[in-house]
């Protein structure tokens, strides 16, 4: 994999690939939980999330925070230059488009790091039984991890307009499940989550380029539609949201002075089929069921 993968598609061409998902429609209601709750069994089919308060530690997500920082500078160190798209060590660094005006190091001009997943911390983290125990009530005994990044929204940050992340998934099945751990605290100023509770019901609508001047690669917006059932979903260090690939969301822009990180995990059905390209930022990883016996 070069960097020049990540790249080299044309807007027009990821937005082609993006819109064939369009239409899809995920009708799945989980019934009959083990492991949910019956308000969080209530939660996902109502509104297409689940939040869980404080699910892991202060400590632990400082831990992360400073793993994905030394990645970050290790990455670089080992690069003569700085450009947008770095790979090291199977990892995928991503700088921001609209870097902070306030720049001390590495990190304060990173997007997201990808492809963390596969060792360590956050490795241990997605095999963790009190999360798939839940994962397990939505996607059934087979599960594999097939995503992870980590986004470091430093301040200056521009938000991720509306959109549905199935859109980036062209799958044979659906849904899938979001895990998204805030390792910091996420407030409407630096720059929060902020879902439209209930659209996971909806199909997988238009979506157009981001074009804001200067908006990261790969994000894209639905446009004209009703948001105003909106809600901003304010997170604790610490604190899980579960959510349903088809939920639209978006975060806002980071207005404070303090970096608003979060490490998100992409969770399927083991044998998941993707359609022409996979992206180069999934990695298939078996962490329940069947799959772990091919390893």
């Amino acid at each position: 994999m070069s960097r020049e993968d990540i790249t080299e598609s044309s807007s027009e061409e990821f937005i082609n690939r993006i819109n064939k998902q369009e239409g899809r429609l995920s009708t799945q209601i989980v019934s009959k939980s083990k492991h949910l709750s019956e308000n969080q069994e209530k939660a996902w089919n109502e509104n297409g999330y689940i939040l869980i308060r404080q699910f892991i530690s202060e400590d632990k997500c400082e831990e992360i925070n400073q793993t994905v920082i030394s990645i970050v500078r290790f990455m670089v160190e080992r690069n003569e230059e700085f450009k947008h798209a770095y790979i090291d060590q199977g990892h995928i660094g991503i700088r921001e488009m609209k870097p902070s005006k306030k720049v001390e190091n590495i990190e304060d001009e990173m997007s997201k790091v990808f492809r963390l997943h596969q060792k360590g911390i956050f490795n241990e983290f997605i095999k963790r039984d009190d999360l798939l125990n839940l994962i397990e009530d939505i996607l059934g005994k087979n599960i594999d991890c097939f995503l992870s990044q980590f986004i470091f929204k430093n301040p200056g940050a521009w938000g991720q307009p509306w959109h549905q992340d199935a859109s980036y998934f062209p799958f044979d099945r659906s849904p899938q499940v979001g895990a998204w751990l805030a390792t910091s605290p996420a407030t409407k100023e630096n720059g929060c989550l902020v879902v439209l509770p209930g659209s996971q019901k909806e199909p997988i609508h238009e979506h157009l380029p981001d074009e804001r001047p200067g908006s990261n690669y790969g994000y894209t917006e639905i446009k004209d539609h009703n948001v105003e059932k909106e809600t901003s979903v304010l997170l604790e260090t610490g604190d899980l949201l579960l959510f349903h690939s088809f939920l639209m969301h978006k975060s806002l822009d980071n207005k404070s002075n303090k970096r608003r990180t979060a490490m998100v995990y992409h969770f399927a059905e083991t044998g998941t089929k993707f359609g022409e390209i996979d992206s180069p930022t999934n990695e298939w990883i078996s962490v329940r069921g069947k799959g772990l016996d091919t390893i």
